[in-house]
């Protein structure tokens, strides 16, 4: 793990290379903390009222970077610019805006997933194969397939459509990118991307575990 004087030259340099593209000149305070409890590589949690910025922290997993420590530099480039984008009034979530300034920052659109257990289910609808790292509690569906279904008027939670766990597997550290980076949303909202095993709409145990 960095000193915390290494880790602050990093950040610092993430600062200033988010800086130029966003033509930031001076920055407003915000920390940047260990998170154990991350369930990806970092996240920017932000105060904002509408467009009007108040403050922010960049969070990031100390188990993430025990795996992947060469990640650091383009993770907290991809953490900053959201709080660079959020500085300036502009929408701070993954959209097109913030995929090009990370791109010209030099930072990272994706992460790795963390080495651990991997429970795929398959759609018995439309075929699909879809991971989660955490068994799911009771029936899942398959968004996507949800959606043609009450298209054309069916039940589209219907028990034969639910997901089919298939198998289990380990699965060890990543060579490549594979996963969002943190849970900022396409408009700014944490909470904005599609759920992908959707419960029934009256279940009184909604969650989302931020997973692929």
């Amino acid at each position: 793990m960095l000193s915390p004087a290494a880790l602050e030259a990093e950040y610092r340099k993430a600062l200033d290379a988010v800086g130029r593209v966003l033509f930031i000149e001076r920055w407003p305070d915000v920390p940047l903390r260990w998170n154990r409890r991350l369930r990806r590589a970092g996240r920017a949690v932000i105060d904002h009222r509408g467009k009007r910025f108040k403050s922010a922290v960049i969070e990031i997993s100390p188990v993430y970077f025990e795996v992947y420590p060469h990640d650091l530099p383009g993770i907290l480039v991809h953490e900053a610019v959201h709080v660079g984008l959020a500085v300036q009034g502009r929408p701070f979530g993954h959209g097109p805006e913030f995929r090009r300034a990370c791109e010209a920052a030099d930072g990272l659109l994706h992460s790795r997933w963390l080495p651990g257990r991997v429970f795929r289910y398959r759609c018995p609808v439309c075929g699909v194969v879809l991971e989660r790292r955490r068994r799911a509690a009771d029936s899942r569906w398959c968004a996507d397939c949800v959606a043609v279904a009450e298209a054309a008027g069916d039940d589209g939670y219907a028990s034969n459509r639910a997901l089919q766990l298939v198998e289990t597997v380990f699965q060890g550290p990543e060579e490549t990118a594979t996963q969002p980076v943190c849970e900022n949303g396409t408009d700014g909202d944490p909470s904005a991307g599609p759920l992908r095993y959707p419960v029934r709409p009256n279940d009184e145990r909604p969650s989302h575990d931020g997973g692929p």
